[in-house]
């Protein structure tokens, strides 16, 4: 075939993609187009991409190569190289497409939920009936509890930092290994949660039953506690999707069931791990503010109030268009 006839024969094919290259940089990448738009455009890179080499073996010479390799360059870079993530995107991001996904794991995470309270309630009401029982929840904190009021000191003098430090230190490793042990069929999940939910139950019973000034250990534990407990939740809520995988794989191997819901799973990772740090920004330097406990437990209601708006926001976003 002479070069002319080639030419003559693919041209519209060529002013086709060079018309898409037009318009995907105008108007923003391939992301605009629809499903059938982006189906033409793939058929026609991948033809214009067979002229270009069947130009390369028949006309080496030819200017006709220049042009096709630079229309299949910029094709090529709509087609295949993913577009960096803009302010706009990252935005919609967090505005829409994080708390959609916390959303449609409701199922999981209000089931976290309800194992740790189920913990939480028996032990408060164990420990309510005898406070002695607390140290066979936890022995060691109830121990060193001990020893600093038969030394001498209240047990409101021991509550503050110990408190803080213990909560925050225990919310995060319980958080991290929720999700973790989700690979335990879910088992190792439920048993972290209803175990936690017993140690938080038991705590407060036993400061309670030792006259604590419980309005100080809230206005302690709150402003950073209530997001680290959702975040435990969630992570929860990851865990026990592992686990469904595993258990329930459906209509799928349970080697593909387990990797689907591990992708749903590490949608929530991101939410956890920002509440983890803007807990521990609060606990650092919100808590140990010299103001007063009411003002404090209005902080950690706002904060509550904050992060149910957002998580129920975003109903229309990214997969929504």
């Amino acid at each position: 075939m002479t070069e002319s006839a080639f030419i003559s024969k693919n041209q519209e094919n060529w002013k086709a993609l060079a018309a898409f290259n037009t318009r995907l940089h105008s108007k923003g990448g391939i992301k605009k187009l629809t499903a059938e738009e982006v189906r033409r455009f793939a058929a026609l890179f991948r033809e214009v991409s067979f002229n270009l080499a069947y130009a390369k073996t028949h006309y080496p010479a030819s200017d006709t190569i220049a042009y096709l390799n630079g229309l299949v360059g910029v094709s090529h870079n709509f087609f295949y190289v993913r577009e960096k993530g803009s302010f706009v995107e990252i935005k919609e991001y967090f505005l829409h497409a994080l708390p959609r996904a916390v959303r449609e794991a409701s199922a999981y995470w209000l089931a976290a939920v309800a194992v740790f309270v189920f913990g939480a309630v028996f032990a408060w009401l164990y420990v309510t009936g005898d406070a002695s029982r607390a140290v066979q929840i936890l022995p060691e904190l109830v121990d060193s509890m001990e020893m600093h009021t038969e030394a001498g000191a209240g047990i409101e003098d021991w509550d503050g930092a110990v408190m803080s430090a213990f909560f925050i230190t225990n919310n995060v490793s319980v958080a991290l290994r929720a999700f973790a042990w989700g690979f335990l069929a879910g088992i190792g999940t439920l048993y972290i949660l209803f175990y936690n939910g017993l140690i938080i139950g038991a705590l407060f019973a036993f400061l309670r039953v030792k006259g604590a000034d419980m309005l100080v250990i809230y206005s302690l534990i709150l402003p950073h506690g209530i997001l680290e407990l959702a975040a435990i939740f969630i992570a929860g809520g990851a865990g026990l999707m592992l686990g469904r995988g595993i258990l329930f794989p459906a209509q799928y191997t349970r080697r593909h069931a387990l990797v689907l819901q591990s992708k749903k799973a590490a949608a929530l990772i991101p939410c956890i791990v920002i509440m983890l740090v803007i807990a521990a920004f609060i606990e650092g330097y919100f808590t140990p503010l010299a103001i007063s406990p009411w003002d404090k437990l209005l902080f950690a209601v706002l904060t509550g109030v904050g992060m149910v708006l957002y998580f129920a926001r975003g109903s229309k976003g990214l997969g929504h268009r």
